[in-house]
């Protein structure tokens, strides 16, 4: 004879009933947790938009500062650097940091470390390309042209191919290799979408060879 329908869920309840009072303190932690870890979570993503405008802010100043003023710039790089790391800002103002330094034509006993730096933690490729950039033409002013080739030779980004080429080309011309300068010069020009002052000055390169 089949049971009654009633009877069967009536049965299920209870041991249903009686695996939550058996694993009441295991439910109960479970649920604990389970807070805990929503609170966390919860505070560390509040952690991380104040800290991105924090550093949004400091950024900012930095772009306003006079170029001339380098105990600012500095200060604020170091800032970024130091205390937020993982933000984009910080690998941005070491960019704007060694950019300023060459303007001011200073000397900087850290400009590898804080490009390198840039290099290794930013996500955003054009900065990594810039860092890189600047890597090669800091070794290329030191006559380190491996170095300054190796670092070259790392900018992929499409939008500063021209630059990558250029710097190549003056990196052989120092090396004495003036067949593979034209080949570079010859690839920076074709990287330019218009015929602009780069593009000439490029050009006027390839003409002095």
């Amino acid at each position: 004879m089949a049971q009654d329908p009633d009877t069967i869920n009536l049965e299920k309840m209870e041991k249903f009933k009686d695996i939550l009072i058996k694993n009441k303190k295991l439910l109960i932690i479970g649920v604990i947790v389970l807070l805990g870890l929503i609170l966390v979570s919860d505070f560390y993503k509040d952690r991380q938009i104040k800290n991105s405008e924090e550093a949004s802010q400091l950024y900012q100043e930095l772009l306003i500062s006079k170029s001339s003023d380098l105990e600012r710039i500095t200060g604020i790089a170091d800032d970024l650097m130091n205390n937020y790391p993982q933000t984009p800002y910080a690998s941005r103002a070491q960019i704007l940091y060694v950019k300023n330094i060459i303007k001011n034509d200073n000397k900087s006993e850290n400009i590898t470390e804080r490009l390198e730096w840039a290099a290794k933690n930013s996500n955003e490729p054009s900065i990594k390309s810039l860092a890189y950039f600047y890597l090669g033409l800091n070794y290329l002013e030191r006559g380190q042209f491996e170095s300054s080739l190796k670092y070259a030779e790392k900018i992929q980004t499409k939008g500063f191919l021209a630059f990558k080429y250029d710097l190549m080309g003056d990196i052989f011309v120092k090396k004495g290799d003036l067949d593979n300068a034209k080949v570079n010069y010859e690839k920076a020009i074709e990287s330019l979408s218009n015929q602009g002052d780069y593009a000439r000055v490029i050009e006027y390169k390839l003409q002095n060879i």
